[in-house]
């Protein structure tokens, strides 16, 4: 979105948190199965630039990913961002508004896939979101993306009252819009379903 609405001479650092489900490069490696939260986070700043397109930008932004995860990055990162995450903690006057919010967005890298199945349909179960949310510092917003039918369906999670829930509908209406055009003529349908909901933040000083 900010690559579509600066202009060719503009350009600003974002960072876009990525978490990683870790149980399978454990030691002794643990299956999908075993409940517990076991993702680490690699934290990336891009440089966006005005007039990059979509897919180029998306191909970049996740090849600085693979590299960091490759070279094992959000092991070697752990023990300074914790110790980030807890000066933050003690000193929030550091972060804007005393939000607690340390990046833009927080995204998973693994996508989920759903099916709809006749249970749901017998319970009569029409739609369902699955979101989580993080109390303390973290994040600004969290995307939740799923692949449920063949639609890409996704809920995102933003903390209030650091962010409302008109500003968030123009968000999400401005991310629809950039994947509508990114996709061109290439589909003749797309359905996209974004999903809004907030977790209460205290913040000071807004």
């Amino acid at each position: 979105m900010a690559a579509y609405s600066f202009k060719h001479n503009q350009r600003k650092k974002y960072g876009v948190v990525t978490l990683t489900d870790c149980r399978s490069i454990l030691d002794s490696p643990l299956s999908s199965h075993h409940f517990g939260f076991y993702h680490l986070a690699i934290l990336n700043t891009h440089l966006i630039k005005g007039g990059e397109k979509l897919w180029e930008l998306a191909q970049k932004t996740y090849m600085a990913f693979a590299n960091s995860k490759n070279s094992n990055k959000h092991f070697s990162d752990m023990a300074d961002l914790n110790f980030l995450m807890c000066k933050t903690i003690e000193n929030p006057g550091l972060i804007a508004s005393s939000s607690l919010r340390t990046s833009f967005m927080s995204v998973f890298e693994d996508p989920v896939i759903d099916q709809s199945n006749d249970m749901q349909q017998e319970v009569g179960l029409e739609d369902y979101m699955g979101c989580a949310s993080v109390h303390g510092v973290g994040p600004s917003i969290a995307i939740f993306d799923t692949i449920r039918d063949g639609k890409l369906d996704c809920v995102c999670v933003y903390p209030a009252p650091l962010h409302s829930r008109e500003q968030m509908q123009e968000l999400v209406d401005n991310m629809k819009a950039v994947l509508v055009d990114a996709i061109g003529a290439n589909y003749v349908e797309c359905e996209i379903h974004i999903y809004l909901t907030t977790w209460l933040l205290g913040v000071k000083h807004l």
